[in-house]
Parts: C-alpha cells; sequence; structure tokens
C-alpha cells in the first residue's frame, strides 16, 4: 500500500480529536485503515504537532569519486578490484566494500576481469 495522502491523515485525526469516533478501532474502521495506523497518526501528531509523512529515501551520495577512479584504471589497467579499494582508502582514508568499487567501475565502463593469459585455440 502506498502513502497516505495528507488529507486523509488530517481528517483521521480530526475526527478522533473531535470525538466523532470514540477508539482507535473506530477511527480505522470508519477510514478503512487499519489500526496501527491511526495509532502511529495520533503519536505524530502529539510528537511533532502534525501528521506529515517522514522524509523517504534520496540523499544517497556516491562514495567513489569516479574521476580518481578514471584516472587510476587509467594508470592502473590491470589491478584488482581489492588493489582499488585499498588504493581509494589510501587516498580518501574511507575504506569501502568490494560491491561499491565493482559498481563504480562499471558506472566509468571498466570490467574487473584482466586479460587473458593465453590466446584461444584456432579450433
Amino acid at each position: 500500500m502506498g502513502t497516505i495522502s495528507l488529507d486523509l491523515r488530517r481528517r483521521i485525526v480530526e475526527a478522533y480529536d473531535k470525538g466523532l469516533t470514540k477508539t482507535y478501532a473506530e477511527t480505522a474502521e470508519m477510514f478503512g485503515v487499519g489500526y496501527a495506523t491511526v495509532n502511529r497518526l495520533l503519536r505524530r501528531k502529539r510528537d511533532t504537532g502534525d501528521v506529515l509523512a517522514k522524509p523517504r529515501g534520496g540523499n544517497n551520495p556516491r562514495r567513489i569519486d569516479l574521476d580518481w577512479l578514471r584516472a587510476h584504471a587509467a594508470a592502473e589497467p590491470d589491478a584488482r578490484l581489492i588493489d582499488r579499494m585499498a588504493a581509494w582508502e589510501k587516498k580518501s582514508g574511507t575504506a569501502v566494500v568490494m560491491a561499491t568499487m565493482w559498481n563504480a567501475l562499471r558506472t566509468i565502463g571498466w570490467s574487473h576481469k584482466k586479460r587473458r593469459f593465453t590466446r584461444e585455440s584456432a579450433t
């Protein structure tokens, strides 16, 4: 189920506060929402003074500087993921996990795979 509209949130709280319903269960049944939703909305109204939804998602900045990674990849094309992780930690002071480095390399269009040591057979 999606986010409840601000209008419905305010009507639920208003109905309970004005005494149109006596219990959370009655309020929930009247508006077709769950008991826990009514409880949560009334608690949020008490705590913050309004029933606005909490902010969701966003602001997840990239952990690795892509310009640095491009330069590092060009300078050391055969470096392993773990070597790139160590170089990033040395440069920035921030450790990253292998998945983060992998995703950053994919973003700049590089692969972590090495070149083949032997030529492919002609057959």
